[in-house]
């Protein structure tokens, strides 16, 4: 990690919501946490270059123009656009001289953020077009209002906000393909078809000739719809499957690695190890000492 870089130029109106957060040992040992949370009406020289700043960036663009530079790329920013960015990264962003930047923005890190982040950039774009109906302005907005007035609820309440808030980008970088379903048909029969079968010793050339589907195309469009591969999501159906005999059967760890479709017993205890960071026998054992 390196040195904390940053140039800017603090050109905003007066008018103009800065709020810097000090979250308690509490907020950052278990929620997700405002670092700094505001809304700005930037004035011609407004600008900010960042980098090796432990914290993720949230910008919504609500009129004007705005500039972001970020992974080697350029991108303008119009109202009903975002960007989300990891601050450890080199970035610079500014205002248009003509059309003059308004946004609303917020600073964040804790829990799970950089997972949220990761899977926000599988996109390809840290730059995101919402539908005008998106609940994700007024998300941010809630947590300027929370952090404006800050009491014994602020931090959970931000916490809760800023799930909210990933979530619904999670959500809006996989928009349905129709109103009746977030899964395409195709997609569902796949699935439906490694539920029966997980059991079986399931090829993907197999899967694909079955679905009518090339095998790179069906790779592809799993991975993009459910976040797994077809192996990925046979072997958690078969860990799942595993957790129920380990908890409510007597059977052999031998036993329950043949009935969940793995002859090698070995290969089924390191998969399981490392899904679920314990052994099929651990993880027998600690639950039946649960109350």
């Amino acid at each position: 990690m390196g040195n904390y870089v940053e140039k800017a130029a603090h050109d905003w109106t007066d008018d103009s919501v800065r709020i810097i957060a000090t979250p308690s040992w509490t907020a950052k040992s278990t929620y997700y946490y405002v670092q700094e949370i505001g809304h700005f009406r930037t004035r011609p020289g407004y600008f900010t270059e960042r980098q090796h700043l432990h914290s993720f960036l949230i910008v919504f663009t609500l009129s004007g123009k705005g500039y972001l530079r970020y992974r080697d790329r350029a991108y303008e920013l119009r109202p009903g656009q975002l960007f989300f960015i990891d601050c450890q990264e080199y970035q610079h962003y500014t205002t248009d001289k003509r059309e003059l930047w308004e946004m609303v923005w917020v600073h964040f890190h804790g829990s799970g953020s950089r997972g949220y982040y990761e899977q926000f950039a599988r996109s390809g774009t840290p730059v995101l077009t919402l539908d005008e109906g998106s609940p994700i302005p007024g998300i941010i907005r809630q947590l300027l209002e929370i952090n404006r007035r800050k009491d014994v609820r602020t931090e959970p309440l931000s916490s809760k906000y800023l799930v909210d808030l990933l979530t619904e980008l999670l959500m809006a970088t996989h928009p349905p393909e129709n109103a009746g379903a977030f899964l395409p048909a195709h997609i569902q029969q796949i699935m439906g078809d490694l539920d029966r079968r997980f059991r079986e010793k399931i090829s993907l050339d197999q899967l694909a000739s079955q679905h009518s589907i090339s095998k790179y195309h069906l790779l592809r469009e799993m991975k993009k719809y459910t976040g797994y591969t077809p192996n990925e999501y046979v072997i958690l159906q078969r860990i799942t499957y595993a957790k129920e005999l380990l908890m409510y059967s007597d059977m052999t760890i031998a036993a329950i690695a043949a009935q969940t479709g793995m002859d090698n017993v070995s290969h089924f205890i390191n998969l399981f190890k490392q899904r679920v960071e314990m052994t099929p026998l651990a993880f027998r054992k600690k639950w039946r000492r649960l109350p």
